[in-house]
């Protein structure tokens, strides 16, 4: 049992560390996530608050249309920007706040898909 509780503190440390020289210079952390055709997955953003976070997708098997909002946040609002999807709170915010995007396109054998992401975002005043 000793030996579980020293690494699980070991790979808090690291985690923790991995963040804290993330934080020290960004505004904003959206860890990687994955998506899968015609389901919703769950993603997080820890953004400072009153900045502006995107995400960007990555190569998907088909071609990837733009995204669409389906969801805005109740403290905060979504615009697209090309392939991006661009979170800002209101100014001041700081607590939780979420979103749902959406990206069309189609599978390898050109049927419709749509990826979907239900964003969970902590809202900070820095990170």
């Amino acid at each position: 049992m000793g030996g579980g509780v020293i690494r699980a503190i070991g790979l808090s440390c690291v985690l923790l560390a991995a963040l804290g020289s993330q934080a020290s210079a960004a505004v904003c952390v959206v860890p990687k996530y994955r998506t899968l055709a015609n389901q919703t997955v769950q993603g997080n953003m820890f953004v400072a608050s009153g900045k502006r976070c995107g995400v960007v997708s990555l190569i998907t098997a088909g071609p990837t249309f733009g995204p669409r909002v389906l969801q805005q946040p109740a403290h905060g609002r979504v615009s697209i920007e090309g392939r991006r999807v661009v979170y800002i709170s209101r100014p001041g915010y700081v607590g939780e706040d979420s979103f749902v995007f959406a990206r069309d396109g189609l599978d390898t054998l050109n049927k419709p898909r749509t990826n979907t992401i239900e964003m969970h975002v902590q809202v900070s005043e820095r990170l």
